[in-house]
């Protein structure tokens, strides 16, 4: 019964070549809106979490600047300061931690041979370099005895050495920190930007945190004007990476109740920020993202659901003397039903195929131009277009449609009797 309703409906639709290829050009239209948001928004998504994902597993631990009492948000009064020697306790003392690292820095005029720059002068130690895997195109970076001897050395990063150096050899060179001179030793590989524009490592200088709390003084990390500016070897906050994702939760705990107890148990005074708490937030929003723009591009199906419906219904007024025949030698509404759902599912089946060619062609546009434009700021590549996912999605989409829209018709077609048919013909 099936091969002979395919039979029937090529036969149909290939007698009203235009008003199928109308009908079957709305479908297209909407299959390929669907297919291309969401291939676009698919891989976009993955471009975003695609750095946020390679920090999985780290979180940190800063001085609240403002905490939230009875309802209000006050600066923080505490005298508590994070500082290097709770760097290494938690390194010590947290089983469930595999290292940490002080985070600080501050805004520091850069001059070399009569260029200057406002840049962002990093305090780093030996072992940030590992904890970021991100190392030196050339030269060195922090070594311990720099940090123990409060060396003033520096190590530039790659976009420091084009702007500043104009692109040659730095190493050896000196460069003026607030007019204090600092040796460079070192240039950072080229790092990806990521979405953060405001946050380009690229255009940075690092010296040893040692070196900065010793030259550049202690700076207050508090709200308040306090005489005491607090602990001279204090930081601005504290990156931590646990032995696993597996025991984040666990290493998180070990951090904040140590630094509770190193500071008078003030629980309000510093604020636990996790990577992996970040990048659930993010997925939840480009979740929604989606969903909305899912939404919008569904209108266009929906319209195409309607054509198909329109087309239908004046399929079945046309054809009432065949469907009154057919019954008259024994076909039952059950077989007429068939038939005219098969003719919408395929109307709705080919669009749907030409609208997964539209929809991934026009993705893979899209995914070319970012690539060309952006993948190198961002360090990572866009994800290809096709998938199995959104080749099943789009096909059962197309199918879905057909029998929605086109089952009102084709029971009207099955409600004909052959003595209406007569009346009609």
């Amino acid at each position: 019964m099936i091969f002979e309703s395919l039979l029937i409906t090529f036969r149909v639709l290939s007698g009203e070549k235009l008003r199928t290829g109308l009908t079957i050009l709305g479908i297209m239209i909407g299959i390929t809106g669907v297919i291309t948001i969401r291939s676009v928004g698919s891989a976009g998504s993955q471009v975003m979490t695609s750095s946020l994902n390679q920090e999985s597993g780290t979180f940190s631990i800063r001085r609240e600047s403002w905490i939230e009492k009875n309802g209000k948000w006050q600066p923080n009064q505490s005298r508590e300061f994070l500082t290097l020697d709770d760097v290494e306790a938690i390194k010590t003392s947290c089983p469930s931690v595999e290292t940490a690292i002080p985070v600080d820095s501050q805004r520091r005029r850069i001059e070399v041979d009569g260029k200057n720059r406002d840049m962002s002068v990093e305090y780093t130690t030996d072992e940030s370099a590992y904890f970021q895997d991100w190392f030196t195109d050339f030269g060195h970076y922090v070594t311990r005895t720099d940090m123990d001897m409060k060396t003033k050395i520096c190590i530039i990063g790659h976009e420091v050495w084009q702007v500043m150096f104009s692109g040659l050899n730095p190493i050896g060179r000196e460069i003026k920190i607030d007019k204090q001179r600092y040796t460079v030793v070192g240039v950072m590989d080229k790092k990806p930007q990521g979405m953060n524009k405001d946050d380009n490592s690229n255009r940075k200088v690092f010296i040893p945190i040692t070196t900065g709390q010793t030259y550049f003084g202690v700076r207050q990390y508090s709200n308040s004007d306090d005489s005491n500016p607090g602990p001279k070897n204090q930081v601005r906050a504290i990156r931590i990476r646990a032995t696993s994702v597996d025991v984040l939760d666990q290493a998180k705990m070990e951090v904040e109740t140590l630094v509770r107890y190193r500071h008078n148990d003030e629980e309000d005074a510093f604020k636990v920020d996790s990577i992996d708490d970040r990048l659930k937030f993010v997925n939840k929003v480009l979740l929604v993202i989606q969903l909305i723009m899912l939404m919008v591009t569904i209108f266009p199906l929906v319209v195409g659901g309607i054509g198909i419906m329109n087309i239908m219904l004046v399929s079945v007024t046309e054809r009432v003397p065949e469907i009154g025949l057919r019954k008259a030698v024994g076909a039952k509404g059950f077989d007429i039903r068939i038939q005219f759902l098969v003719e919408s599912v395929i109307i709705s089946l080919i669009g749907s195929l030409l609208g997964l060619a539209a929809g991934f062609t026009l993705a893979s546009l899209a995914g070319e131009v970012f690539n060309q434009r952006w993948a190198e700021e961002w360090g990572t590549t866009w994800p290809s277009a096709i998938t199995l996912e959104s080749m099943v999605s789009g096909v059962m989409m197309g199918m879905v449609v057909g029998v929605v829209f086109g089952y009102f018709p084709a029971s009207q077609a099955a409600r004909l009797t052959p003595i209406e048919a007569i009346r009609n013909k």
